[in-house]
């Protein structure tokens, strides 16, 4: 038994496989880019000019760790070591890991909603070059 689909059904089916189009659980709700943006506004509003702020929580919530790299090397506040679970930098910087050694350079620009996905669980330490 065959079965006959019309045009306009083969043409859409080809348009979407072709342009990879996201399926309707894959798509970003309304909600969902309002909270990123809420997020990403919230850390802007928290993080001056010439200073990385880092979050032990996602999405830039709760009260950021400012470090401007005037400030020299400092290992993380004990609430931040392996816990920088989002940052945002307005300067650059170095991300230090010391066990095993690794060193992140980051750049003005650089952010992370969910950094815990990433170098955020490993990071000791911050510094102005790597």
């Amino acid at each position: 038994m065959r079965i006959r689909m019309s045009p306009a059904v083969v043409m859409a089916a080809t348009c979407l496989a072709l342009t990879g189009a996201a399926s309707p659980t894959q798509a970003t709700t309304p909600s969902t880019r309002q909270a990123a943006s809420a997020a990403s506004h919230r850390a802007d509003e928290n993080c001056g000019a010439g200073e990385i702020c880092f979050w032990h929580d996602r999405n830039y919530s709760g009260t950021p760790w400012r470090w401007t790299p005037g400030s020299g090397y400092r290992d993380m506040p004990s609430n931040l070591h392996d816990h920088v679970y989002s940052f945002k930098a307005n300067a650059n910087a170095c991300f230090i890991d010391w066990s095993p050694q690794e060193k992140r350079p980051v750049l003005s620009g650089d952010y992370a909603q969910a950094y815990d996905t990433n170098f955020g669980t490993r990071i000791d330490a911050v510094g102005p070059t790597c």
